[in-house]
């Protein structure tokens, strides 16, 4: 399928607002999840938008399908309890250029007109080397790439971090907790085949859970860098390295193979108020 033109955007930014309701609200506050997902097709949908697409659907020079895989993500969340059902949130990005190969979004936050948080969202375009397996994931070129300015100074820091971490020999070891974890392809996986990337910070939370996480725990932070992805039928193996507010976990595939790195930093909030109601 040829993807429909457009003119190409150099300053590609493009916002949604959305009523908080059930299906963008979790148990405690906001949904990490849903809102995560919408932070990744906006980012998907701005570099449609650069490379002058209508759809966010890529190729490279000979066809073959290409995906805007995340490299590292960040989530920041001022009062995770603040937004309420029934409120108004916006969510506004921009697309910048890091280096030659990544492209960077950076997504503002906004419930009833107030900031509330960011998500920086980091990526590169792959693809498979082998039809079906998602362990031969290799970094290739679309037919056409985009050249958003380049990014600001945290953007770009981030993007480093990620990086040095992805081409560091030996990842950090988790000691305190590791569990094994089968995700679902119907929940954990995506349109092409792929570990979702929230799946990673959903399947973690799902281990730390059940493991002796608290159950009121609301994200204020999180990190994650991404190595590899995983096939449907692969169990996961997650290991923990507690700390004070927060931990920090490494997700690996068979063979102790890492795919990802998690930084995540919570609140928690008092039980004599409902964050989600009032």
């Amino acid at each position: 399928m040829t993807p429909a033109r457009a003119l190409p955007d150099d300053l590609p930014d493009l916002g949604e607002s959305h009523v908080l309701g059930m299906a963008e609200m979790g148990y405690r506050g906001l949904s990490e999840q849903w809102l995560m997902r919408r932070a990744g097709d906006l980012h998907w949908r701005l570099i449609a938008q650069a490379i002058g697409q209508r759809e966010a659907v890529f190729a490279c020079a000979d066809g073959q399908p290409l995906y805007a895989a995340f490299c590292v993500t960040s989530l920041r969340i001022e009062s995770p309890a603040l937004p309420r059902l029934g409120q108004r949130l916006q969510l506004s990005a921009r697309l910048w250029r890091i280096g030659r190969s990544r492209l960077g979004s950076v997504q503002t936050i906004h419930v009833q007109g107030r900031t509330v948080g960011c998500i920086r969202l980091v990526s590169s375009f792959v693809g498979r080397g082998r039809p079906g397996c998602n362990r031969s994931i290799v970094r290739r070129a679309p037919r056409a790439m985009a050249l958003p300015p380049e990014a600001p100074a945290d953007l770009a820091a981030l993007a480093q971090r990620g990086a040095r971490l992805a081409a560091a020999p030996d990842k950090p070891g988790m000691t305190d907790r590791q569990e094994t974890v089968l995700p679902c392809p119907a929940t954990d996986f995506n349109a092409a085949g792929l570990l979702y990337f929230p799946s990673f910070a959903a399947l973690t939370d799902r281990v730390d859970f059940a493991s002796g996480g608290g159950p009121d725990r609301m994200i204020l932070a999180r990190d994650v860098v991404y190595f590899g992805n995983a096939q449907p039928g692969e169990a996961l193996t997650i290991g923990f390295r507690d700390r004070p507010c927060g931990h920090l976990a490494l997700v690996a595939g068979p063979g102790d193979r890492p795919l990802a790195c998690l930084r995540s930093r919570f609140a928690v909030p008092d039980r004599g108020d409902d964050p989600v109601t009032g």
